[in-house]
């Protein structure tokens, strides 16, 4: 289990680095828009159970995807399949996301806070293993 956890922390460490900043780059629709009641913010504003386990089921579904991706990109064989394929995982996370009731906004607020709570980080962590 601790391999699965330590596993599990640089995933959503890595998540939150490189696609975390890449989903909220390509998103483009809340910009400039304060988050609505009841939406997590970067400022670390209370996180109800039932947001935490929309994230949840969002990373474990862009964490498949990714996984999957990765695999792919090991075997493309030119930089521009490469980067025809990291688009196209790109859009099916954020398809993913928001498929599972979440903005792809909120996703990335909620990220940003994980990342200043460590309980919250914890919880997070072990509601992910139970799903993966």
């Amino acid at each position: 289990m601790t391999i699965r956890k330590t596993a599990l922390t640089i995933a959503l460490a890595a998540l939150f680095a490189a696609g975390g900043t890449a989903v909220a780059q390509s998103y483009d629709g809340g910009a400039g828009q304060a988050p609505a009641p009841g939406q997590a913010t970067p400022q670390g504003a209370a996180l109800t159970d039932e947001t935490v386990d929309t994230f949840v089921d969002a990373f474990v579904a862009v964490q498949e995807i990714r996984e999957d991706f990765t695999e792919r990109l090991h075997a493309a064989s030119d930089e521009a399949e490469a980067q025809a394929m990291q688009q196209e995982a790109q859009e099916k996370m954020m398809q993913a996301v928001e498929e599972s009731g979440m903005s792809v906004q909120e996703y990335n607020e909620v990220a940003m806070a994980l990342q200043n709570d460590p309980a919250l980080m914890e919880q997070v962590q072990e509601k992910a293993a139970d799903r993966m």
